[in-house]
């Protein structure tokens, strides 16, 4: 018995070569050929379709050509990275044909990074005929182990797609910034976006504006820091963000139905064993 492909094949290696950074950002980055972003250490957010996604060592991302796509990293990070056009069947893509998701955590990372070695050093030596065909066995031979670790992925829970909600960065920028002053045009820039469609984009994910978020988070933080009693209601209102004592208490108030001070006695009774009989948990 015997097997013949018939198929046809043409792949185009446009780079390969590996990165190393301290911080990365990329915003509406497009390029017109696929690239293959192997993560061999670090975590970035990435987007795809108006989605996030979280990225860790050992996963890939794939950014498909002439699609936007941003690239958040606040971490030390190495990345290696092929661009590639393959063909089959007479010159359709193949990327068209079997599409990737955008992440997918590798099955074997030890066998992907000595693959992608090789095909560096062969990369190297793409003047040569021998060299060229070398490294074209060994980028399909990458995009093989992607296809099955691709499988494997497709039999995972949903929780384990690593998909986040919209915006992510956002928080985090909102989370490490809560005594500053942050605008609404701050927060849309980091997305190089106009204000007002920041506002509404952001508002439709979750069905709050960001200064409104920004308002919620910050008082969370003051209910995590009344726990502790040695900070004083003066280093809380500073500390979370708010004008002054005053302003906190109001928003407290308004907030959770009582002063931050009444709010701390509640928990010294609840350690002392006395349940309230009201909730605080409004936020």
């Amino acid at each position: 018995m015997s097997t013949q492909v018939k198929d046809l094949f043409a792949i185009t290696l446009f780079d390969v070569k590996k990165i190393q950074y301290y911080s990365r950002f990329m915003f509406d980055f497009t390029q017109p050929y696929l690239t293959v972003s192997y993560i061999k250490d670090g975590e970035v957010i990435t987007t795809d379709d108006g989605k996030e996604y979280i990225a860790k060592t050992g996963d890939v991302m794939i950014h498909r050509p002439d699609t936007p796509f941003n690239v958040i990293s606040q971490k030390e990070g190495i990345h290696f990275l092929f661009s590639i056009e393959l063909h089959v069947r007479e010159g359709e893509d193949f990327f068209q044909l079997f599409p990737f998701n955008k992440v997918i955590t590798i099955r074997d990372t030890a066998l992907y990074e000595k693959k992608f070695d090789e095909l560096k050093d062969m990369w190297q030596q793409k003047d040569h005929e021998q060299g060229a065909v070398q490294a074209g066995f060994l980028a399909l031979f990458l995009l093989h182990e992607i296809v099955e670790s691709s499988k494997i992925g497709e039999k995972r829970a949903s929780r384990d797609t690593f998909e986040i909600a919209r915006f992510n960065y956002a928080l985090h920028y909102i989370e490490k910034g809560l005594e500053r002053n942050i605008t609404r045009e701050e927060l849309a820039d980091i997305y190089h976006m106009n204000p007002v469609y920041f506002s509404r984009a952001f508002k439709q994910v979750y069905e709050l504006t960001p200064m409104q978020m920004l308002q919620k988070m910050r008082l969370i933080q003051a209910k995590r820091m009344l726990e502790d009693q040695e900070n004083t209601i003066e280093q809380i209102s500073q500390k979370c963000g708010f004008y002054d004592a005053s302003h906190f208490n109001r928003a407290f108030q308004k907030a959770f139905r009582m002063s931050p001070s009444n709010f701390r006695k509640s928990i010294k009774s609840t350690k002392n064993g006395i349940v309230p009989t009201w909730s605080a948990d409004r936020l």
